[in-house]
């Protein structure tokens, strides 16, 4: 090392395959024999098999195996499996699972990934075709499609297969995940921490292979484990919705630092022009909409889904402030009452106390309409130049980020 310059050399990926099993002993021993034709460090993980998986296993000695004398489920298995990985200093963990569904010819595309970005997290999407598989179930194609919108709309970012169990984790991003699911929901939450904690997650493209149903043995329970995974969605939904300025992973070893790092991403999200204007112009919108008191949740909602700049977002919705709120309203009455006509609803007698305030309301939440949708307009159309004009300067040039 000369005049202080950094000379360290890179870790060359150490790769291990975590096989959870329970109850697969008619394939369990042609997945083993498959990895072991790419990877030699196989840890397989039994489950509580009440077959005759611990036969098989107690005859191979080639490969580690942890037992469990009880079913736990497939993510306690997976944590036991990436913490030997660890104790071995694998820096890598593949995952497949032991019902025949993966192919181990699939391995070497995760290793040629690992090598090319080591610090992604790769997950397969089952998309090659199969000939001697059989149609995906509707249930399956379902949990599929719901799984993606709300990882998606977690996450904000767009995978085809969040459901598959055949990926490639960085060890270490992985143990840092503290979490006490032990199921099929260990998996979807693990997806969506890393990925708030800033791993990059990506797809590779492998085989679907759906067994004939006599040939299959799936530990899948639909409504229970279904439930499950649902839980964490909600869970994590909610914490971007309602509370966006919390989100527990993001990176700091201090709540301080944890703030400021949130705050720079939000800063530098979707600061393109357009973007920019349409995120205040949103904002305006939902300020001077009839939504008073859920203005603020419904419009990050909203930048969540659209993917706005959320500070910009609640900068237009800051427009109907206190002191801005009564002029406001005495707009909007008066658009309201210069539109709609005098007696627009006729569900209760003239003259009424129902009667007025039905009208009343009506004539609110037209002229909230109408002055909502005209001002977020001409935000959008008189901040655009403005953020053009930006486009070239400092800010732009340091946080645009797409």
């Amino acid at each position: 090392m000369e005049n202080g310059e950094n000379t360290s050399i890179p870790v060359e990926p150490r790769i291990a395959v975590v096989i959870p099993t329970f109850n697969n002993a008619s394939t369990l021993a042609g997945v083993i024999d498959g990895v072991k034709r790419f990877v030699p460090d196989i840890i397989v993980v039994n489950d509580g098999s009440t077959d005759t998986t611990e036969d098989i296993l107690s005859g191979r000695h080639d490969i580690t195996v942890i037992t469990f004398p009880e079913n736990r489920g497939k993510g306690r298995a997976l944590q036991a499996g990436f913490e030997k990985a660890a104790e071995s200093a694998f820096t890598h963990v593949i995952t497949i699972d032991s019902d025949g569904q993966h192919f181990p010819d699939d391995i070497p595309r995760f290793i040629e990934k690992i090598n090319a970005e080591p610090e992604t997290l790769w997950i397969g999407n089952r998309i090659l075709p199969y000939s001697k598989g059989v149609e995906p179930p509707g249930r399956s194609t379902f949990g599929r499609r719901f799984g993606n919108f709300w990882y998606k709309f977690i996450a904000n970012i767009k995978l085809n297969d969040t459901q598959c169990g055949f990926r490639a984790y960085p060890l270490s991003a992985a143990l840092a995940i503290n979490s006490g699911r032990e199921r099929f929901d260990y998996e979807q939450e693990l997806l969506i921490r890393l990925a708030w904690n800033g791993t990059p997650v990506k797809e590779i493209p492998i085989r679907l292979y759906y067994q004939p149903r006599e040939q299959k043995v799936t530990h899948f329970r639909t409504i229970k484990d279904f439930l499950r995974i649902s839980r964490v969605n909600c869970k994590y939904a909610t914490i971007r919705v309602l509370n966006p300025f919390v989100v527990l992973d993001v990176p700091g070893d201090t709540w301080k630092r944890k703030i400021v790092n949130l705050a720079k991403h939000e800063i530098k999200a979707n600061t393109t022009p357009g973007k920019a204007a349409l995120s205040v112009a949103v904002g305006v919108f939902m300020a001077l909409s009839p939504f008073h008191g859920f203005q603020v949740i419904i419009a990050m909602g909203l930048s969540f889904i659209f993917h706005l700049n959320r500070p910009l977002t609640f900068l237009g919705v800051s427009v109907s402030s206190a002191p801005m709120l009564p002029f406001i309203l005495l707009v909007e009455f008066a658009i309201g009452k210069f539109v709609v006509p005098p007696g627009f609803i006729q569900l209760a007698h003239e003259g009424s106390t129902l009667h007025t305030f039905l009208n009343g309301a009506a004539i609110f939440i037209v002229g909230s309409f109408i002055f909502a949708t005209a001002m977020s307009i001409l935000t959008y159309f008189l901040t655009q130049p403005m953020f053009k004009k930006l486009k070239s300067s400092r800010f732009f040039k340091k946080n645009r980020v797409g």
